[in-house]
């Protein structure tokens, strides 16, 4: 008896991941030119790119998003959120959110976006690599 507590949260807390997982893994990932292609996608989409410029930096964020590949495909994007510390140009940017075919922008519900210095500074310094480990010398006879 005293293990169905502990038991029932556990089987909650298992429920409650598979549950999470099945609903952020349904939201379909795409480069901005796959957006740009073809018919826009309805409901909730997450879109990386490149953040190439900043309209607005306060709220409402407001700025243009292009792709990597292809610099000259871009879309604007209107962001009702604060400012994440890592918003710069020329930085990884994902967007997830809806395309709004009425004002022909992006509307943003989350901004998830990479500082490439960082990322660069600790393969420098091989930060999250494997050690190398070196032979120790032979010893003369």
């Amino acid at each position: 008896m005293k293990l169905v507590a502990p038991i029932a949260l556990i089987v909650l807390g298992l429920i409650g991941l598979i549950v999470m997982g099945i609903v952020q893994g349904g939201i379909p990932e795409m480069q901005v030119a796959d957006l740009l292609v073809g018919e826009k996608p309805e409901g909730v989409v997450k879109v990386h790119g490149l953040l190439e410029k900043i309209h607005s930096s306060e709220r409402p964020l407001r700025f243009t998003v292009s792709d990597k590949e292809d610099p000259t495909q871009t879309f604007d994007v209107y962001c009702d959120r604060t400012r994440p510390d890592t918003f710069q140009e020329t930085y990884d940017v994902a967007v997830q959110g809806r395309w709004n075919a009425e004002s022909g922008r992006f509307e943003a519900d989350q901004i998830f976006t990479k500082c490439p210095s960082k990322y660069e500074a600790e393969d420098k310094l091989g930060l999250g690599r494997a050690p190398v480990v070196e032979a120790p010398a032979k010893m003369p006879k």
